[in-house]
């Protein structure tokens, strides 16, 4: 696993704000920084103290890995132990409950 450079750094922090619709304003005043050195630290030109590091990654809502390494995974949107009768049946009971959803919905003319 490599790390990121301070740009490159500066850089994820600036997608993943975009990504999330956050001003640059809104993420320094989380940062406690002011927005021109928040700017500087999205063009690379000045680096996060480890408080301000945790702090972001904490508001952009990722580990701080996601913020300093190059390959970083994405974690699966579920986890299946039970194979693939479980799954299966899991999938029949979510369709099941989205039935009755829809059903109930229209019964109430929505």
């Amino acid at each position: 696993m490599g790390y990121l450079s301070q740009q490159q750094v500066g850089q994820r922090i600036a997608e993943l704000r975009a990504e999330r619709g956050v001003s640059q304003r809104r993420l320094a005043d989380a940062l406690e920084l002011d927005p021109s050195a928040l700017s500087r630290v999205e063009s690379g030109e000045r680096g996060l103290a480890v408080g301000e590091l945790v702090a972001a990654a904490e508001f952009l809502g990722v580990e701080i890995d996601a913020l300093l390494s190059d390959s970083v995974e994405a974690p699966p949107l579920f986890r299946n132990d039970g194979g693939d009768d479980e799954a299966n049946a899991a999938v029949a009971d979510f369709t099941a409950i989205m039935d009755d959803f829809f059903t109930f919905a229209a019964a109430l003319g929505r």
